[in-house]
Formats: C-alpha cells, structure tokens, sequence
C-alpha cells in the first residue's frame, strides 16, 4: 500500500497524535516515515522603519535558537518511530509558504502519502489565518491523509 510517508510535524499536541497515526500506518504497511519541520523567516520590526544596530544580529540569532529546537523536536519524534520499529528520517527546509515546501517536498521524495494534523481552525480564524492543511489538500498532488 504506502512505501513512504512525509509527514509535517511541529511538536504540537495535534501533531503528536499524527505522529502516533502514522508510526501505525507506517508499521502495518511497511512504509518509512520523512517527517518534516518547515522553518519560516522571522522579520523583527522596529516603529518608524529606522535601521536599529544589532537587529540582522538578533534575527540569526533567532533562526538559529528555532533550528536548534526543531532539530531536538525532530530528533525526539524520529526515536518514538525507530522505537517502534518504523524506518524514519528527518528535514528541517526553509521557506515563506509551508505548504508549498511540504508538498514539493513530497513530490522530490516520491511519497505516496502526506500524512499531517489539521489544527480545526473555524469561523474569522481560519479565514484570517488560512490552514496550512487546506492548502496542502487543495494544491497536493500526493494523496493527503488529515488527522484531528
């Protein structure tokens, strides 16, 4: 059935239960699991537009606490997979829209599943904010499998 799964994950409760869902599918399929942590760049902005010293300083320094931290996040999630017998790797990719990484991602690896949590966002929320699922589900060539 499915061979090789891409999963998105960002550490968040409903991420983990995709996770345990796809540690399950994986094993009784025999598939390998890719999980991938999208990093998004993070502007700081300063009032009035005006060139603040230190501020590129601050913003690497930022960036590089964030990978750090999604390393150990990915690290973590990947020994809950290997523990459970289910081949596993991890990617940290860089870019502004998650959901174009994730599904070109997808398609560079040849996975025949995206397999990711949805947060349920409703009313002005979801319309303000946008679904990274949704937008995964409606351009995504690869079968996507949402778990809530």
């Amino acid at each position: 059935m499915y061979k090789h799964i891409l999963m998105p994950y960002d550490g968040s409760p409903l991420s983990d239960k995709a996770l345990a869902e796809g540690i399950a599918l994986a094993k009784g399929t025999d598939a390998k699991i890719t999980l991938l942590y999208v990093l998004t760049p993070h502007h700081l902005h300063v009032g009035g537009g005006r060139k603040v010293p230190g501020l590129k300083q601050l913003e690497q320094q930022y960036h590089d606490e964030l990978r750090n931290r999604s390393e150990a996040m990915l690290e973590t999630a990947k020994k809950r997979a290997t523990s459970a017998a289910v081949t596993c790797n991890s990617l940290i990719e860089e870019g502004t829209d998650p959901h174009e990484v994730i599904i070109a991602r997808a398609t560079r690896l040849k996975c025949d599943l995206i397999l990711m949590a949805s947060h349920g966002r409703k009313g002005l929320e979801g319309v303000l904010v946008g679904s990274e699922t949704m937008k995964v589900l409606t351009h995504s060539k690869v079968p996507v499998l949402v778990v809530r």
